[in-house]
């Protein structure tokens, strides 16, 4: 059920993310109770102690990221969701295939709008999305 949840979840943001350029904080917000309620109530392998500890590592790697403006603020907070939904190792995996997928992205937008690839604004969701695409179990 988790699985489904998380795959909602990035397919819900993609969209968004490709529309506005935004991801909905009420998005991550329902998707992140739903995993924790999931891990308490339902599931059994479920951990919701490990699924915070998991979000919080993520955080601390991604802030100076953000801070130097290379992630936005709604980039930031998927990946942390992401990593509660998968753990650390699977999302160490994600990210590398999501930042490839970004590159081709960033790249195929930057020729079609002839602007510099520093300067190609993407929907990084759409990419995390394509990236995970591998690793839903």
């Amino acid at each position: 059920m988790k699985s489904y949840m998380f795959l909602v979840t990035l397919f819900i943001c993609a969209l968004t993310d490709i529309v506005t350029y935004r991801i909905k904080n009420m998005i991550l917000i329902i998707s992140a109770a739903g995993l924790l309620l999931c891990d308490l109530f339902i599931s059994e392998h479920g951990d919701p102690i490990s699924d915070l500890t998991s979000g919080i590592v993520v955080f601390l790697i991604l802030i100076p990221f953000y801070m130097a403006g290379f992630l936005g603020a709604g980039d930031v907070k998927l990946l942390i969701l992401t990593a509660m939904y998968t753990g650390l190792p699977v999302m160490c995996r994600i990210t590398a295939a999501a930042a490839a997928v970004s590159l081709v992205i960033a790249i195929m937008i930057s020729l079609v709008r002839g602007t510099p690839l520093i300067k190609t604004k993407y929907p990084f969701a759409f990419a995390l999305f394509l990236g995970a695409f591998p690793f839903w179990s």
